[in-house]
């Protein structure tokens, strides 16, 4: 595992920009008081000496040069905070409770809320102690006091927590009670009271959820769990009081005054948490908290937090949580006219570090192409940072190519980044949330050869072919539709775009409607529903809800971004063979094999394909050993596939690595064409529209990889230019009778 932080790391506030917008540019440097930075346009990766030399051109650009460098750090944690209110500083008698459900404490205090100034020297918190046990800490300009429960809060069980203080008995009452988790589970009340406790000095009006100050004001001691419906009373409320209030709804009224009472909920896509006191103590998410999950009341088996709201009150946050570090932006680059669109990347280098910061430039507003690449921002967003480490010796690692890495081999960890959607949280919960406003590790033209790589040889090979292609993102396509395609005749795929929204299906079922083509490079495409934050840029929501990637609650099954359901596509009522003609099968990352052409591959219809190639086997070199690898697909009638759809060629002798994962039963008895083929495998598709459009995949995501080979001279590339000039020339397809 890989765990040292670089001395250098950026990160952009967008993906994408046209000509003549800017993108702004953050960067840390570790070890350098300074650094360089050029821009470059990535057409390939350095991945070796079996690919093309990496030799990125550079781009003039007035920003590129020398700046002054510092570190910038790395805050993760998800909190909540509430900035300038003397109301929160007079501390007098006063009430403070809340539900929560602790998931981890991992040795650490972890706080609740707080409005401690920095040293401890006012205001007030309530957290849990590294044991677990609930605390109240009382400023003080001495030093802060603690006044602590003996026994501890159980983790991943709800329990109301309160600290109520009397000023003028100055008395504290701090409790904890057991809400009921089962019909017979058993509760009660866990409590503390002090006498003649001073008074905590006034605080500076800051208040924190989720979190508290350390002596330099940054937040820390961030809190690993659920919270609901935290409250601060103008009150202080009795032991019996409190035991009352511990039994209702937490959306029940309450007849004492309130100073602040948060609604975790509120609309949950929405930086802003509402108070509801009337006092106008409104706080502010940061780093993204999980929200819309289900509260301390839920009740099966609702599964829409829409349908019942006062169900889904808490939000969950996590100490690794991250969307953005929040640095200050170093440069900002206006994007020349003449630049043409294409993937592009802020190089960061100093004495003995490089760092690439990759963009998108989209094609001019008067630029004309009918060729556009997808970049499949949604995946990068997913997969950025992984850190999950496979069991490497269940894989046939010995038979791989000599200079190719597996993804297995290289897992990142780098503290405060942030991980990815396929890493739980520490504390064993889901990730549900990715973001690209950070720096990724994984998003370098460098290192193992999978997805953002893999897209560069895509992208080299592209503008070769059509040099005057246009290239759009994900996210692109989700806000604006079909507008994002005017012009377009055919869509190139990256080799792994398995991330969709629903507007982004709905633009593709539009531009095949219109006679689009699309030319899917890649495989286990179009597989999960995400959503992208309706305001924010680079920012996904996945509730994937599968075992394995983290625990999940029962009823957490929609986003709180849109409030769409999640889960994959096909659970959803849209497997992906009925949209491209193949879908998932299996995956490995051992050594990639080959294709071997079928009878199909001769009918009229599909003959354009192989014009030129005498060979049978396709695609038997390259990087990962073979075209059909890493992660295959396959047609299945019975899931979607178009019945007219020819399978041209398909693959074969693939390792017993790919017999571990299987997306489905019955691949193994379907035969296609009446050509027998191999259980496992990766099929080679292509069928026409009804409105003269049609559809090409390659159902591999190694397929990309291949395109470099012999400087791309080979029948992968040569397959792929064939379908590229067919799909645009605008003779329409004739659908088979």
């Amino acid at each position: 595992m890989m765990s040292d932080r670089p001395a250098i790391l950026g990160y952009a506030d967008r993906d994408s920009v046209k000509p003549g917008e800017s993108i702004g540019f953050a960067v840390s440097c570790l070890k350098h008081n300074s650094f360089e930075c050029d821009f470059v346009r990535l057409l390939g990766c350095d991945a070796g000496p079996e690919m093309p030399p990496f030799h990125p051109p550079v781009m003039a650009a007035l920003e590129a040069g020398r700046y002054a460098g510092r570190e910038q750090p790395i805050l993760a944690g998800s909190y909540i905070k509430v900035d300038g209110s003397q109301r929160l500083a007079d501390i007098g008698s006063l009430t403070v409770c809340a539900n929560i459900m602790p998931t981890l404490i991992a040795g650490q205090p972890r706080c609740l809320l707080s409005t401690l100034t920095p040293g401890g020297h006012g205001g007030i918190s309530l957290r849990l102690e590294a044991d677990s046990c609930l605390a109240a800490i009382v400023g003080d300009p001495t030093g802060a006091r603690i006044y602590r429960l003996a026994s501890p809060l159980p983790l991943w069980l709800w329990s109301f927590v309160a600290l109520s203080y009397d000023a003028p008995s100055r008395q504290l009452l701090v409790v904890a009670h057991r809400l009921a988790s089962g019909t017979h589970d058993h509760v009660g009340a866990n409590l503390v009271t002090v006498n003649e406790v001073e008074a905590p000095a006034h605080g500076d009006g800051r208040l924190l959820i989720a979190a508290e100050r350390d002596d330099s004001g940054i937040p820390h001691h961030h809190f690993n769990g659920k919270i609901e419906r935290p409250r601060i009373l103008a009150a202080a409320l009795s032991l019996e009081q409190l035991n009352d209030l511990a039994l209702r709804e937490p959306t029940e009224p309450l007849s004492w005054p309130c100073i602040a009472d948060w609604d975790l909920l509120g609309e949950p896509a929405s930086e802003i948490v509402p108070d509801q006191s009337g006092c106008g103590h409104h706080g502010v998410c940061v780093n993204q908290p999980t929200r819309a999950v289900q509260g301390s009341n839920w009740q099966s088996p609702t599964l829409d937090w829409r349908s019942a709201p006062e169900q889904y009150g808490a939000a969950h946050f996590h100490y690794d949580d991250i969307e953005n570090p929040g640095w200050q932006e170093d440069m900002r680059l206006a994007v020349p006219a003449d630049w043409p669109s294409g993937c592009y990347a802020a190089r960061l280098r100093g004495a003995d570090a490089e760092f690439f910061v990759p963009f998108f430039v989209r094609k001019a507003a008067d630029a004309v192409s009918d060729v556009a690449f997808l970049a499949p921002t949604a995946t990068y967003a997913a997969y950025a940072n992984l850190t999950m480490q496979r069991q490497t010796n269940e894989y046939n690692l010995g038979c791989l190519a000599s200079s190719y890495t597996p993804l297995d081999l290289l897992a990142f960890e780098h503290p405060g980044l942030g991980k990815s959607l396929y890493d739980p949280h520490d504390d064993g919960s889901e990730r549900c949330i990715g973001s690209l406003r950070r720096p990724v590790v994984n998003l370098q033209p460098s290192g193992w050869l999978w997805n953002f790589q893999i897209d560069l040889c895509l992208m080299g090979w592209l503008a070769r072919a059509a040099p005057e292609h246009q290239t759009l993102t994900d996210e692109d396509l989700d806000r604006e539709g079909l507008a994002a395609l005017d012009g377009c005749r055919v869509l190139v795929t990256g080799s792994h775009p398995e991330y969709w929204s629903l507007s982004m299906l709905k633009t593709l079922d539009g531009f095949l409607a219109r006679g689009g083509r699309l030319m899917y490079l890649g495989a286990n495409g179009f597989y999960w529903a995400i959503d992208f934050h309706p305001q924010r840029k680079g920012l996904i929501e996945i509730r994937r809800r599968r075992p394995g990637n983290g625990r999940f609650g029962a009823g957490e099954a929609y986003s709180s971004f849109i409030g769409r359901p999640c889960g994959s596509w096909s659970d959803l009522g849209r497997p992906e063979q009925s949209l491209v003609g193949v879908g998932y099968l299996t995956e490995a990352f051992d050594r990639s094999s080959y294709y071997r052409r079928l009878e199909a591959g001769e009918n009229p219809r599909a003959r354009f394909i192989f014009e030129g190639i005498t060979e049978e086997i396709i695609g038997d070199f390259g990087i990962t050993g073979g075209a059909a690898g890493l992660e295959i697909d396959v047609a299945d009638e019975e899931l979607g596939t178009p019945r007219h759809a020819l399978i041209v060629a398909a693959s074969e002798q693939h390792g017993s690595s790919y017999a571990r994962v299987l997306g489905g039963a019955g691949y193994f008895t379907r035969l296609w064409n009446d050509a027998p083929r191999e259980p496992i495998r990766a099929d080679m598709t292509f069928f026409e529209t009804p409105a003269g459009g049609a559809v090409f995949s390659v159902g591999s995501i190694a397929w990309g990889s291949c395109l470099p080979h012999a400087g791309y001279v080979n029948n992968v590339t040569r397959i792929s230019e064939n379908v590229l000039r067919r799909f645009t020339d605008p003779t329409p397809f004739q659908m088979p009778e």
